[in-house]
C-alpha cells in the first residue's frame, strides 16, 4: 500500500478528506441530521438523490468556512453504515456531527481523515499530512462519547502520534512503540481498523447510494471563505492524482 491513501486520488478533496459514518440505515441518519439541524436553525430541507456519493458530491459547493450549510448523506455498500460528509472548508467537520447524532440516535460512529503531505510550490503552499481513526458511541466515557482516537499529525518536519480511550481488539499496539513516530499510525493500519469495523472508506464502490442532501440555513459570517472545489484546492495545496 502507498505511504498515504485517499478517495478517488483526492480528486473530491478536502471533501472526502474528513468523512464520518454512522451505524445506522440512511433513512434513520437522515432524520436524526434534520431534527438537530431544525433545532439549531428553524428549518432544514431534504432532497432525497439516486445513485451515490460520485454522482452527487459536487452538490456540495460552494465550499465555506466558518458555517456548513450543506450536507451530503449516502447509503454505503455496508448495510449497517451510512456516510455523511459536508461543504466546509478548509475540511469538513464529522467529528461534531457524528459524536452528537451517535449519542442521540444510540448508535455507533467513527469518523476518519486522511490527509497526503505536498510539497510547497510557487503558487501552492505546503499541505500538512494527517491520518485520524476515532470512534463514537451512545456511552459517557472520560471525554464526550468519544471511544477512542488514534492520530497521527504532521508539524512542519515532525510528526505527533496519540491514542487515547478504550484499546479495540483488531489494534495493532506494537506499531505504536516504532521508533520512528511516522510509522506508528501507517495507511495499512488506518484501511485494516475502517475493514475490521465493516467499512471501506477509501474505495470508491463503497458509496453506491442513495443519497439525501441535508440544506440548512447558515449563513457565512462577513469575511469568511465561500470558494468552488478548484478554487478551494488550489488555496490548500491539494494535488489530485499526485503521487503519495
Amino acid at each position: 500500500m502507498s505511504k498515504h491513501v485517499t478517495l478517488w486520488g483526492d480528486e473530491f478533496a478536502p471533501i472526502t478528506s474528513r468523512m464520518g459514518f454512522l451505524r445506522a440505515s440512511l433513512d434513520d441518519v437522515v432524520d436524526g441530521l434534520v431534527t438537530w439541524r431544525r433545532a439549531i436553525h428553524g428549518v432544514a430541507r431534504v432532497e432525497p438523490l439516486a445513485g451515490g456519493l460520485r454522482d452527487h458530491v459536487l452538490a456540495l459547493e460552494p465550499l465555506t468556512s466558518a458555517v456548513r450549510p450543506r450536507e451530503l448523506v449516502v447509503a454505503t455498500a455496508n448495510p449497517e453504515w451510512t456516510a455523511i460528509v459536508d461543504c466546509g472548508y478548509p475540511y469538513g467537520d464529522p467529528i461534531s456531527r457524528i459524536g452528537h447524532l451517535a449519542r442521540t440516535m444510540l448508535v455507533q460512529g467513527l469518523a476518519v481523515a486522511s490527509v497526503p503531505s505536498s510539497p510547497e510550490a510557487p503558487g501552492r503552499p505546503a499541505r500538512r499530512a494527517c491520518r485520524q481513526f476515532e470512534m463514537f458511541g451512545p456511552v459517557t466515557t472520560d471525554f464526550l462519547n468519544y471511544v477512542r482516537t488514534i492520530s497521527l499529525v504532521q508539524y512542519a518536519k515532525s510528526w505527533r502520534f496519540d491514542a487515547n480511550g478504550v484499546v479495540q481488539d483488531f489494534e495493532d499496539v506494537a506499531a505504536y512503540e516504532n521508533r520512528r513516530t511516522a510509522e506508528r499510525f501507517t495507511a495499512a493500519m488506518l484501511v485494516d481498523y475502517c475493514a475490521e469495523l465493516g467499512l471501506r472508506p477509501f474505495d470508491g464502490d463503497f458509496y453506491p447510494g442513495p443519497s439525501a442532501l441535508v440544506r440548512s440555513p447558515a449563513v457565512s459570517p462577513p469575511g469568511s471563505l465561500v470558494l468552488s472545489l478548484r478554487k478551494a484546492q488550489e488555496r490548500s495545496g491539494i494535488v489530485p492524482g499526485a503521487p503519495r
